[in-house]
């Protein structure tokens, strides 16, 4: 729990206009802990629960606890504060003068923990943290460095405050993700970034070569077109990928209408009966990410026949339909290191 006292304000408040609210009370929150941790989670403002004022009420404190527990992070020594040292009931009354000034008791606050991973909860938090307003899409469960002024290095993660988790069912999977994906790559070091090589096709002999890897095998094949814009009857196809394997994973990249290929009439028709003979191979699955935008674009360049296809966009759907599932989404969710 949280004490607040009713003491005169901290003198780094003084010109603080939070000081000028009607509050119960203006002060600097005491440390709710003496020790260092591992991790530190950051709310908002206090708030008042059971006749104390607390960073985390208890929902939302056991919306995080069962993340921990979940991940077997029990072990770990953890840390529960507030951004904004005022019970300030909403965010509309923290203005951009006053975070700015309440950002130093921030700072003392990482630097009295020392936490090696920070999880800023809610935008109120994560503003604080970057000293500005980011979009969701740049920050929410992004690990990103930072430094204290008096040098303290830690690994700030801004995620979703837990009682959107509470209030939003919806929210808990990307919430369970976000601190998952962190304490792996940052704790416990399960996850490692792999480096892919690739080959690029541009023709008879690299097609005679790479054929019988990808022509008539069973393995699963990842398929993905990059093109020049969204509309398939003006826009074109820059290049067609496929990879397959897990631990000897195979890449290869084939280039259609490129900018730096300016492949001839017959080598461009090689290329695509290549990638058709890919497609129509009806031994294996032919894995993509919303379908239907490569398959009209391939259709327009006369490859009409795919078998099997397994479209992880609609796979994610029926596994959580409340989530964002475009393909740098689904990349964040089960490989974040590779963001």
């Amino acid at each position: 729990m949280i004490n607040l006292s009713f003491r005169e304000p901290n003198p780094k408040c003084l010109s603080c206009p939070i000081l000028a609210k009607p509050l119960p009370t203006h002060t600097v929150i005491d440390y709710e802990y003496e020790k260092e941790c591992d991790i530190l989670f950051v709310s908002d403002f206090p708030k008042m629960h059971a006749g104390e004022y607390v960073a985390f009420r208890e929902v939302e404190f056991q919306a995080i606890n069962n993340e921990l527990m979940r991940l077997d992070a029990g072990d770990l020594s953890v840390g529960f504060e507030t951004a904004i040292k005022c019970p300030v009931g909403t965010p509309d009354m923290v203005s951009a003068s006053a975070r700015k000034i309440c950002k130093v008791h921030l700072e003392d606050t990482v630097d009295h923990y020392k936490p090696s991973l920070v999880f800023a909860c809610g935008k109120l938090a994560t503003t604080m943290f970057y000293g500005k307003n980011v979009a969701d899409a740049k920050s929410r469960g992004k690990v990103v460095d930072f430094e204290t002024p008096s040098g303290h290095k830690f690994k700030l993660v801004a995620v979703m405050h837990p009682w959107q988790v509470v209030s939003e069912p919806k929210n808990a999977y990307l919430f369970a993700k976000d601190i998952e994906n962190a304490l792996d790559s940052e704790i416990f070091g399960r996850k490692k970034k792999k480096s892919i090589p690739y080959d690029i096709i541009t023709c008879n002999e690299d097609i005679e070569k790479y054929g019988k890897d990808f022509l008539d095998t069973e393995d699963p094949v990842a398929v993905d077109i990059e093109t020049t814009g969204l509309n398939f009857l003006k826009d074109t196809i820059h290049t067609v990928a496929f990879s397959k394997g897990v631990d000897d994973i195979k890449t290869i990249v084939i280039p259609i209408d490129h900018q730096e290929f300016k492949a001839g009439p017959q080598t461009k028709e090689d290329l695509l009966k290549f990638v058709g003979g890919i497609l129509s191979n009806k031994k294996n699955r032919k894995i993509l990410q919303n379908a239907t935008f490569d398959l009209k674009f391939l259709l327009r360049y006369g490859v009409g026949e795919v078998y099997n296809i397994f479209d992880t966009k609609l796979m994610q759907h029926f596994f959580n339909e409340e989530v964002p599932k475009s393909l740098s989404d689904l990349v964040f969710y089960y490989f974040p290191n590779e963001v």
